[in-house]
């Protein structure tokens, strides 16, 4: 239920958009900031704090390179238009975290988890200092 209300209220931002305009630059945000974030996703390894930064990161490109863009054709400078890109993509880099299906861990786990997933390597554990067998050493 918290996640459908946090989503529902990242979503009313679109809805506080006074022109048709603002909204496309959400859309926009939304669209650029899905593409930051898988690419951070993929490049950090699945870190969620990257993707986030991520879809930011991306839409933030986006909306700056829009409005140099229209600034170069004459345009006036608009820092709402920026704000409206931004905006989608913390939405959609939020969202994507919120619904990617990953389960918290339970903070129960043993410092031997790391050692005991390294047995089920496919590789086989070499050990830094040979066991010394009692056969195997010779006493004079």
């Amino acid at each position: 239920m918290k996640k459908l209300v946090l989503l529902l209220f990242l979503f009313s931002i679109a809805g506080q958009a006074q022109s048709n305009d603002k909204i496309l630059h959400f859309g926009a945000g939304i669209a650029t900031g899905a593409a930051g974030a898988f690419i951070a996703h993929e490049i950090s390894g699945g870190n969620k704090w990257w993707s986030i930064a991520g879809a930011v990161g991306g839409s933030l490109m986006a909306g700056l390179a829009k409005e140099v863009i229209d600034k170069n054709k004459g345009g006036p400078w608009d820092n709402g238009d920026v704000v409206h890109t931004v905006a989608g993509g913390i939405t959609v880099g939020i969202a994507i975290e919120i619904f990617s299906g990953r389960k918290k861990r339970k903070s129960s786990r043993s410092p031997d988890t790391v050692y005991n997933q390294t047995l089920l390597s496919p590789y086989p554990i070499q050990e830094p200092f040979p066991k010394l067998n009692s056969l195997s050493i010779s006493q004079n």
